[in-house]
């Protein structure tokens, strides 16, 4: 089954402040486990979700593996991603689509965040 990570950002007026987002997205093209990765913004920047899904598909997508860039569970991670994922199952519905978690609750930011105060310090 071809397998399609998306990944649902938010998006930014400032295009400059989606850098490092994509810097992560590249990485993780990098390590090729995934045959197509495309990012999908929220608001504000291209190509949009709807957009991104398009593009996922139209690369033969089976499955979409949709993975909010978000770090708290706001009106878009519990209400506007789950709904835009679920008129793209209705538009696309050979190809499965699944909704991973948001980013803010993994242990693993409680390390990033500790090493950047380790930083501050000095």
């Amino acid at each position: 089954m071809k397998e399609a990570l998306l990944v649902m950002v938010h998006g930014s007026p400032r295009p400059v402040a989606n850098n490092d987002m994509f810097a992560v997205v590249d990485v993780i093209r990098g390590r090729g486990v995934y045959p197509i990765v495309e990012v999908g913004f929220m608001e504000i920047n291209e190509p949009s979700i709807p957009e991104a899904i398009e593009r996922c598909v139209v690369q033969g997508a089976e499955r979409v593996l949709a993975v909010p860039y978000f770090l708290h569970t706001g009106n878009h991670v519990t209400d506007d991603l789950p709904t835009l994922l679920e008129e793209a199952q209705t538009r696309y519905p050979q190809v499965e689509f699944l909704m991973g978690d948001y980013l803010g609750h993994d242990p693993l930011l409680a390390d990033v965040v500790a090493e950047r105060a380790a930083a501050v310090r000095g």
